[in-house]
């Protein structure tokens, strides 16, 4: 898949973690193979821009927005963590309020976060997004495309924007 300049993504790294973490992006440039890009964040000091080139492979569309009603423990989700990266965790408890208790992969300490910095986790393949595991919501097909009428996704909202 080729990006056009302009197009949100995400760019998957192992800088912050041995098992990689997923991070929003915008092309500012790129030949088809290698991109250079704009990575998003609401927390970086001083409004500094960080940019980076990248190969392609390492690049996916931002995922679309899967609707859960209620994550269980035990499940396997995305967290954005610390507003700069999404990260693989499981559930470790349901808490009032619609927050969660979670443990990143490989780290000891537990985060408390709204169900709002949670995420389904999601595969780009052959030019399709297909659900990871076990999800405790209502998806009308394994696949998700953004040609599924029937399903309420919005891509733009599943990826972090810098407020523009």
């Amino acid at each position: 898949m080729r990006f056009r300049r302009g197009s949100r993504v995400e760019v998957f790294s192992i800088k912050e973690a041995s098992y990689g973490v997923w991070r929003s992006a915008e092309i500012i440039s790129g030949n088809g193979h290698t991109y250079n890009v704009r990575y998003y964040s609401f927390e970086i000091a001083n409004n500094e821009v960080v940019e980076d080139r990248v190969p392609r492979k390492i690049i996916r569309p931002c995922p679309p927005q899967v609707d859960v009603d209620k994550w269980e423990a035990g499940e396997l989700v995305e967290v954005l963590d610390n507003n700069i990266s999404w990260k693989t965790a499981t559930v470790l408890e349901v808490l009032s309020g619609r927050y969660y208790v979670v443990r990143l992969l490989g780290a000891k300490a537990e985060l408390t976060v709204h169900k709002v910095y949670l995420r389904a986790r999601q595969s780009w393949q052959d030019e399709r997004w297909v659900m990871i595991g076990k999800v405790s919501c209502s998806v009308k097909s394994s696949t998700l495309t953004g040609s599924d009428e029937h399903q309420n996704v919005n891509p733009l909202l599943n990826c972090v924007a810098t407020g523009d």
